[in-house]
């Protein structure tokens, strides 16, 4: 877990996961599930417009209420941003306490290349965030 400089933090009260299916974004999951049981509000949360994600938060969101977890799928679009600062000002906009995403999910050359989730989040913390790779 990562938390801003400026970081004052109570309850952890709404989770939001960053989802895209991922084999990391998984174990972040996984590895969250601490957070998850103690949370009122879980928001997948996907990002739609950088990978064909159709529906894949709602169908987290419904495994996890199965499960008894108060889960919503939300997608959005990236709104000509990084993703890594959609996804933030999305979960600050929301009012997360916590945002649940998985670490270097592509290969070094790539992220180089284009630039990642990961790499933006960490330049620019804005709130708790649990990496997890």
């Amino acid at each position: 877990m990562i938390l801003p400089e400026d970081a004052n933090v109570g309850a952890i009260d709404h989770v939001i996961i960053a989802w895209d299916g991922s084999r990391v974004a998984a174990r972040a999951v996984a590895d969250a599930h601490a957070f998850l049981q103690c949370a009122s509000k879980i928001t997948v949360l996907t990002v739609t417009d950088e990978k064909s994600l159709r529906d894949i938060g709602e169908r987290l969101a419904l495994s996890l209420r199965k499960r008894g977890f108060p889960a919503e799928g939300i997608s959005i679009d990236l709104e000509d941003r990084p993703i890594g600062v959609t996804l933030q000002a999305r979960a600050v906009s929301m009012g997360a306490d916590l945002l649940v995403m998985g670490a270097y999910g592509h290969s070094r050359m790539r992220d180089f290349v284009v630039g990642g989730a990961t790499k933006s989040v960490l330049g620019d913390l804005r709130l708790p965030v649990l990496l997890s790779h």
